[in-house]
């Protein structure tokens, strides 16, 4: 009796890690499709314009980002009349911002790294994770019910806990942690570029506040970039 109960328990458990298994790959292939993962695939660089308004400084500014393949990154700002620069080469990444004492561009560290690599990726980052490493799992559906979440490894051991909106199959929030706090990011207004739905509203919180919100103004896809724009900055 108690091997049939065994084996009764073992069969159930498989059944639902295959049924599991199932809705994780229709959810990322709705999420793929939805957008546009082909059609970004073939995007070469990206040049983005916009707004940032950085809660805990009080303070906003005009935010250019610049991204090419393969994951190379530029941030600009000018916050209170001050410069500030971030650069991601694929390798190396470097700041410069006097305002917060880096009056030299100067080698960033390993967090502050995983936020430049994070960001100079330009695919869902969902996409391609076996070849990346990654283990995917799905965890049921948001505390609202709006969205499922897929809890995203990757190969360094960085979890990231992704939001697919239930109703969009776009991506809705992306938690992590950094330096042992907790940073979540909301994505919204969405507006189809090129075939590319995008969203053109990111709202950060660290440790539950409102860190940034940054609102886009254009995006372009496929400009051509000097690719010294993401070495290390050079000020005149």
């Amino acid at each position: 009796m108690m091997r049939r109960l065994t084996i009764s328990l073992v069969l159930a458990v498989f059944a639902i890690s295959f049924l599991n298994a199932q809705n994780l790959d229709k959810i990322l292939n709705d999420h793929y499709k939805a957008s546009g993962q082909e059609k970004m695939s073939k995007v070469t660089t990206t040049t983005i314009k916009g707004n940032i308004n950085i809660s805990a400084m009080g303070m906003e500014s005009a935010i250019t980002l610049y991204q090419a393949r393969p994951h190379k990154l530029r941030v600009e700002m000018n916050i209170a009349g001050s410069q500030i620069i971030q650069t991601y080469n694929g390798t190396i990444g470097w700041v410069y911002a006097p305002l917060m004492g880096a009056t030299q561009p100067q080698e960033v560290g390993a967090e502050e790294l995983k936020s430049l690599i994070n960001q100079a990726q330009m695919d869902s980052p969902l996409w391609d994770h076996k070849a990346r490493g990654m283990t995917v799992e799905l965890l049921g559906p948001s505390p609202d019910g709006s969205a499922n979440m897929v809890k995203t490894t990757t190969a360094e051991g960085d979890v990231l806990t992704i939001y697919i909106s239930k109703e969009t199959s776009l991506l809705s929030k992306i938690i992590t942690v950094q330096a042992g706090s907790e940073i979540e990011t909301e994505m919204k207004d969405y507006k189809t570029v090129k075939g590319i739905p995008t969203a053109h509203y990111m709202e950060t919180k660290m440790a539950g506040q409102v860190a940034s919100i940054i609102t886009f103004e254009s995006v372009e896809y496929n400009k051509e970039l000097d690719p010294a724009l993401f070495e290390k900055p050079v000020i005149e």
